[in-house]
């Protein structure tokens, strides 16, 4: 959750895993249904917001991965790691997957042109504010000749920002790493990764 066109949902369901993704985009859940259809995969995709996640002790893993995290502000991002917390059941594991916030303040590009995403090509022109760690981003998604535009805001937590908050969750067991294949994580790690038990 979010599980956007199916990217990792339909690899998991390709390696036999029992899959259920969760996205508020009823477009990017049709291109996840067609492009599971297309893999010869069952995913369970569903329309919903994770900040109302109806699941209780449902799941062995919840997975938020590729900076899906931090869009709605403080409070309303610690209701999402309760609600993550709640659809896992007892000793169940929580994986976020982000961009490191020390390395952006570092290494941040203003804009990308061109990216692709699955079926999607991403244009983006952003702006760091260092005062709130808020990334508001202007962008611009084309598929074939749709073309569609909005502008989001991502929060960037630091690291001990976000142990706090999921202490606070009731998550326990943090550990933390600098990226999907368990390498630790630096100062010049691009990628921050939270693995918490429940």
């Amino acid at each position: 959750v979010p599980c956007g066109f199916g990217r990792h949902s339909i690899e998991l369901a390709q390696r036999g895993f029992r899959v259920t993704g969760v996205d508020i985009s009823p477009a990017l859940l049709a291109q996840a249904q067609r492009r599971a259809a297309a893999n010869g995969v069952t995913v369970d995709f569903r329309r919903g917001d994770m900040r109302r996640l109806s699941y209780h002790g449902q799941f062995d893993v919840v997975l938020n991965l590729f900076s899906s995290f931090g869009y709605f502000g403080d409070a309303p991002d610690r209701q999402v790691l309760e609600r993550f917390r709640r659809a896992l059941r007892p000793g169940g594991w929580l994986v976020i997957h982000l961009i490191n916030r020390d390395w952006v303040m570092r290494n941040f590009q203003p804009h990308s042109a061109g990216v692709r995403m699955g079926d999607y090509r991403i244009d983006e022109k952003g702006r760091f504010d260092f005062a709130t760690s808020v990334v508001t981003t202007e962008w611009k998604a084309r598929r074939g000749q749709r073309v569609w535009r909005g502008t989001s805001r991502l929060r960037l937590y630091s690291c001990h920002e976000l142990l706090a908050m999921l202490k606070q969750a009731g998550f326990s067991q943090v550990k933390l790493l600098g990226d999907m294949r368990g390498r630790p994580l630096t100062l010049a790690s691009r990628w921050m990764v939270l693995v918490a038990r429940r």
